[in-house]
């Protein structure tokens, strides 16, 4: 889901002309494509979906879009993209997608005569949210989520239950960070194959002021949880702003009361399985 927006944005800076090719009304996938119609990057894999439009897309230029349709009858956006405004825009949309808690793409293709006229809105939020409705329309249209919008979710450990987490939380959706200590940064490089997840190095969790927590997006509403022990520095400031659900895990756990669907679980991760499934009911 994630991948496909960064690469267009790098190969915007590369000053080459990628392709997007998105699906529409109703369906939410994106890649980006060679002129071959081969994959780049993004939801497909393979380039069987775009053998028909092969021709299409070698001759295609900036600002020109089409809609193909697939062999099973799917109908699909096709549009090159190339200079500084796409650039821009898309710069804009990855921010977007880093920074928000939900983020989406709307595209809209209305047709006029042989004209076909192509209009993008980056859609983020970072507090509490609905998913966005569309009026009824008979235009060609596409709501494609830039990330899947849960909510933003904070660790704060440097134990395998905290990794487990983190890694996991970014699984299924949420938009995780890591606050750890930098000695134990690097071990998260390996826990990024199970899910993406920001990483905050510190050198002490003394260093964790309100000023500090509030530049990390610590406001009312995230999901938190910490498994350091080491935690009265910050604890307090956490618990004043009213998070939406705060966890003590691991050997912050108050006199080993565990919280989970799992307290008696003998692994990190099955007790992760266990904070996040509570956490979301």
């Amino acid at each position: 889901m994630r991948s496909w927006l960064p690469f267009l944005v790098r190969e915007l800076e590369a000053g080459r002309e990628p392709v997007l090719a998105q699906t529409l009304n109703g369906e939410s996938r994106a890649a980006i494509l060679d002129p071959g119609g081969a994959v780049l990057a993004g939801d497909w894999r393979g380039s069987g979906m775009f053998r028909g439009a092969k021709g299409l897309i070698g001759e295609m230029v900036p600002a020109k879009p089409l809609i193909a349709v697939s062999a099973e009858k799917k109908r699909f956006l096709l549009e090159k993209q190339a200079g500084k405004w796409a650039l821009g825009f898309w710069g804009e949309a990855l921010e977007g997608q880093e920074r928000a808690w939900a983020a989406w793409l709307l595209t809209i293709a209305r047709s006029s005569g042989k004209n076909l006229k192509v209009t993008r809105h980056v859609l983020s939020a970072l507090g509490p949210w609905t998913t966005p409705r569309l009026p009824r329309t008979e235009d060609d249209w596409s709501l494609l989520p830039l990330n899947a919008g849960l909510g933003r979710f904070f660790v704060f450990g440097d134990d395998d239950l905290a990794l487990e987490s983190a890694a996991l939380g970014g699984r299924i959706g949420l938009k995780a960070t890591l606050v750890t200590l930098k000695p134990k940064a690097p071990e998260a490089d390996s826990f990024r194959s199970v899910g993406d997840f920001d990483v905050v190095a510190l050198d002490r969790w003394q260093d964790l002021t309100p000023e500090r927590l509030g530049s990390l997006g610590l406001r009312t509403g995230v999901y938190v949880l910490v498994t350091t022990k080491d935690s009265q520095a910050f604890l307090s400031e956490l618990e004043r702003i009213q998070v939406g659900w705060l966890g003590l895990a691991g050997a912050a756990a108050p006199h080993g009361n565990e919280p989970g669907l799992f307290p008696a679980a003998l692994t990190p991760a099955q007790k992760a399985v266990g904070l996040i499934t509570q956490m979301l009911e």
